[in-house]
């Protein structure tokens, strides 16, 4: 067994890997099993990411609010103070985009089954 690079990233792997364990790139001849298998794998790797985004989104909303709150008067009083109402508009926006990707995933992104009997 000999270390290798990924034709497609660059990333390091073993030459008897069929795929890449970072980018799911298939390196070998794949079976309609094993090409299955890859496509779930990356489907998942991509929702994980979409998740994580989506917790990294609400946690500027939830610094932002805190911000605003701290925020000299304290309390919620207008106008927001311009770096409270930029980490929520960010943080919204963030969330909003971040659903939608998930919900694309979920109805058009999921892969298909590809053969079997």
């Amino acid at each position: 067994m000999a270390i290798i690079r990924c034709p497609a990233c660059s990333a390091r792997m073993s030459s008897k890997a069929r795929a890449c364990p970072a980018c799911h790139a298939a390196v070998g001849e794949l079976t309609v099993e094993e090409r299955d298998r890859l496509a779930i794998r990356r489907w998942r790797a991509r929702a994980y990411r979409a998740r994580n985004f989506t917790y990294l989104a609400m946690t500027l909303v939830v610094a932002g609010m805190l911000w605003w709150w701290f925020a000299a008067p304290q309390g919620l009083g207008l106008p927001a103070p311009l770096p409270a109402a930029l980490l929520l508009g960010v943080g919204l926006v963030a969330y909003l985009a971040s659903w939608a990707w998930l919900v694309w995933l979920k109805f058009f992104g999921r892969p298909e089954s590809g053969g079997g009997a």
